[in-house]
């Protein structure tokens, strides 16, 4: 698939806007450096800690362009987009993407429902939300504890995720109170080196 570029004009336009982004960040953070907390501070241009600060901005937008990126990546993928169309989209060559986005091309209809399974005596569901562009679970452990993927975590796979719900399932597999009782034989509770001979 053939990406075209931005026009001129649409570059002017996205670098306005790009500026126009960062500077309530750049002001903030710049107020915070030179200890002056006071919305009304004038913007000084001509102090080492404006651009210091602009800098700084200019960096946390970076990350989350990249955080934003990748996401983009997973949800074209899903969509059956593939390494060589996220290394045009991107500029960038089939095992460039590939190397900067593992994962991302999961062919939506691999899976097209959840998928559910049960480990250390509890259970789990695995899904893919194609909104976020990743996967994402929930849990009831062996113990009774529920649980789901953190909201600021993404799986690139669902075997990622089965991953990490399977971890929550072992680590929970159990109740405290069992885990402090001794063993039981034949209904009578005996000590922990009886029930092991």
């Amino acid at each position: 698939m053939e990406m075209p570029e931005p026009t001129e004009t649409e570059m002017v336009a996205l670098m306005g806007a790009l500026y126009g982004a960062i500077q309530p960040l750049a002001k903030a953070m710049c107020r915070r450096m030179t200890s002056e907390a006071h919305d009304s501070t004038p913007w000084d241009d001509t102090s080492v800690e404006a651009p210091l600060a602009t800098l700084a901005a200019w960096r946390a937008a970076s990350d989350e362009i990249e955080r934003l990126a990748a996401k983009s990546a997973r949800i074209a993928g899903a969509k059956g987009a593939s390494y060589a169309d996220l290394g045009a989209a991107w500029k960038i060559s089939r095992q460039a993407a590939r190397k900067r986005w593992p994962g991302a091309v999961t062919v939506e209809r691999t899976l097209t429902r959840p998928s559910h399974f049960k480990a250390f005596g509890g259970e789990a569901l695995i899904t893919w939300r194609s909104e976020e562009g990743s996967w994402w679970w929930i849990a009831t452990a062996a113990s009774g504890r529920g649980d789901e993927a953190p909201e600021d975590v993404t799986y690139g796979s669902s075997e990622e995720a089965a991953a990490a719900a399977g971890a929550f399932l072992a680590a929970n597999a159990t109740s405290p109170q069992e885990t402090t009782e001794s063993p039981k034989l034949n209904g009578v509770k005996v000590s922990a080196e009886a029930a092991s001979a």
